[in-house]
Order: C-alpha cells, then sequence, then structure tokens
C-alpha cells in the first residue's frame, strides 16, 4: 500500500517549530559581536566601530544590572526606559549623551530585526530624548584676539598653532575634519579647502580668503615635506591627533585667562557661524559651508545671531514706543 500523500501546505505548528529566532544570538555579547563583525564586513570607519563597541558594551551592561533578559529576542521596550534611559537621566547626563547611546542601541536592534532574529523590535516603541536648547557659547572679537596673541610664533609648535586656530575660526569645521585635512586638499587657486567627511569620506569645499591663504602657506613652507601628507603634525613630524588639537586650545585659553567660555575647537565653530549670521550669511551657505545634513542647527544659529531680528525688534519695541 502506498503511503498517503502529504499535504503541500505548512500548517501553523509546523511554522512555529522553525522560528527564525531560533538561529539568532542568545545573549547580547552575541549579538554585540555579530553586529560588529557586519560592520567590519561593510568597511566602516575605525573610529564608527569603537563608538559601537563602547557604547553597546556599556548598554550591555546597564541592562545585565537592572536584571533585564540575556536574551535580545526577550528584551523589551520597558528594558531599555528602565535600564539606560531612567539610569543615565538619574546621572544627570545631558540628553545628547543619552541620545547617542541610544541611537548606537537603536542601531543594534535594528540589525537583527533586520537579519529575522527579532520577533518585535523593542527600539520601535523607544524615542529619542528630546532635546534642551541650550545658549550655544561663542567667542567675542576680543577673546579672539586675546587668544590668537598666546601662541609663540618663534617656534614651531606656535606658528603650527597660530595657524590652527585661525583655520577654526576660518572654515568652522569639526575638529574630525580638522584633523583629516591634507596639504593636497588645499586648493590655491580656487581658494578653497577639500574637508572630508569623518564617516562617508564624502567632501564639501569650504572657501578660504587672503589672510588665511597667506598663513597657511607660511606655515606649509615651515612644516616641509615629510612621508606623510597630514597638513597639521608635532614636533617630531608626525599627524596632530585630535586630543593634541583640543589640548592646545585649552592651553591658550588658560593662558589668555578666558574663564567664562568653554576654549575648544567646537566653540571655534559656534563663533565662525555666529560671525556669518552677523555678517550677512544665508541659511543655505551656513549650511553648506558647515556640513549640516538638516537645517535644525543652522536656523537655531540664526535665531540666536541674526542682526534683522534686533533690528526688527527695534521697530516695534513697546518699550521704545512708550519712552
Amino acid at each position: 500500500m502506498s503511503p498517503k500523500r502529504r499535504s503541500n501546505q505548512i500548517s501553523i505548528p509546523q511554522k512555529q517549530r522553525f522560528s527564525p529566532t531560533d538561529f539568532g544570538p542568545k545573549s547580547l555579547d552575541e549579538a554585540i559581536h555579530l553586529f560588529l563583525r557586519e560592520c567590519k564586513i561593510r568597511n566602516l570607519r575605525q573610529d564608527t566601530l569603537i563608538y559601537y563597541k563602547k557604547e553597546l558594551d556599556f548598554s550591555a551592561k546597564l541592562l545585565r544590572n537592572n536584571d533585564a533578559p540575556e536574551d535580545p529576542n526577550k528584551i523589551t521596550a520597558s528594558d531599555i526606559n528602565d535600564s539606560i534611559i531612567l539610569f543615565m537621566m538619574d546621572q544627570k547626563l545631558k540628553e545628547t549623551t543619552i541620545n547617542t547611546r541610544l541611537r548606537a542601541v537603536r542601531t543594534l536592534f535594528n540589525f537583527l530585526d533586520r537579519k529575522g532574529f527579532l520577533e518585535n523590535n523593542p527600539m520601535k516603541e523607544v524615542k529619542l530624548l528630546r532635546n534642551t536648547k541650550r545658549i550655544v557659547e561663542t567667542f567675542t572679537r576680543d577673546q579672539i584676539r586675546t587668544l590668537f596673541a598666546q601662541p609663540d610664533q618663534e617656534t614651531f609648535t606656535g606658528m603650527r598653532d597660530y595657524t590652527l586656530m585661525m583655520l577654526f575660526l576660518e572654515t568652522g569645521v569639526r575638529l574630525n575634519e580638522m584633523a583629516n585635512i591634507k596639504v593636497d586638499d588645499i586648493k590655491w587657486q580656487d581658494g578653497v579647502i577639500y574637508i572630508r567627511h569623518p564617516k562617508t569620506q564624502s567632501h564639501r569645499s569650504v572657501p578660504i580668503q587672503l589672510i588665511m591663504k597667506k598663513q597657511l602657506s607660511k606655515y606649509v613652507q615651515l612644516r616641509g615635506q615629510l612621508n606623510h601628507d597630514f597638513l597639521f603634525v608635532n614636533i617630531d613630524n608626525e599627524p596632530m591627533l585630535r586630543q593634541n588639537m583640543q589640548q592646545s586650545v585649552r592651553k591658550y585659553g588658560r593662558m589668555a585667562c578666558i574663564l567664562n567660555v568653554r576654549c575648544s575647537p567646537h566653540t571655534f565653530r559656534h563663533t565662525f557661524a555666529k560671525m556669518c549670521v552677523q555678517n550677512g550669511a544665508d541659511v543655505f551657505t551656513l549650511q553648506t559651508i558647515l556640513g549640516h545634513s538638516t537645517m535644525d542647527m543652522v536656523r537655531h544659529y540664526v535665531n540666536l545671531y541674526s542682526n534683522d531680528l534686533t533690528e526688527r525688534h527695534r521697530k516695534f519695541s513697546p518699550i521704545q514706543d512708550i519712552y
């Protein structure tokens, strides 16, 4: 007697018996390992890999400390809210710091979801924190003059640091971007510098004017020919690291006795934006030069520093009208 012909339809119990999640990672550590492996295969930058590993390892620690499930497929939105968000808020950490960690966690769970390892992605129910708009610190013109007077331009490091601070103010570039500038990125005839995006390696052209070009030319001649093309170098002719650039700006801030403003490369970026707005730069030009992907921060600069706003207020000020 021949066997009964099987049904071609797979029953629901049979489907449930072979869930894709059965083959997924059973621990956070295993999930993080798989994710970082994928990032390496995609050839992401080393800085990005370090960021993901640091944030995800710390997030896993917070989840364990709060007795969250070890299996990523059993972690809920409540686990993430309680273990990560509320914990970090209790530590009085800034919204930007908390959101930086949440973005890494969201990327991990989106990866697991995309691979079919999750029945429910908990990050779909977790929202980033709304950023509180803070006052943007900038240098005054007097503070800039005092800062620029500090480097000893009779020394190589003094000339280099003077040029570095000038270029921060002239271009408003990010610290990561400054550390990656090569000598060949300076297009002398066009009056621009190619600024490489630290993540995508795409570039944008940022203008430099005559005074900056002259100073850069003096520094490049002093730098000389080396076996690499990085623009800013230390006394051993090695590429200048980001932390060294930060330390230099901080040092000159102390020497200049500037106490009410954080002396950092990012303060130069805010100061650049402020001066551009006050000198009439439009939002599209500012967005292009600064390399912002959205208009949010640019609009914030315009709202803070636009002379037009002050002029318009002068015309309809109730107090001015009364007195």
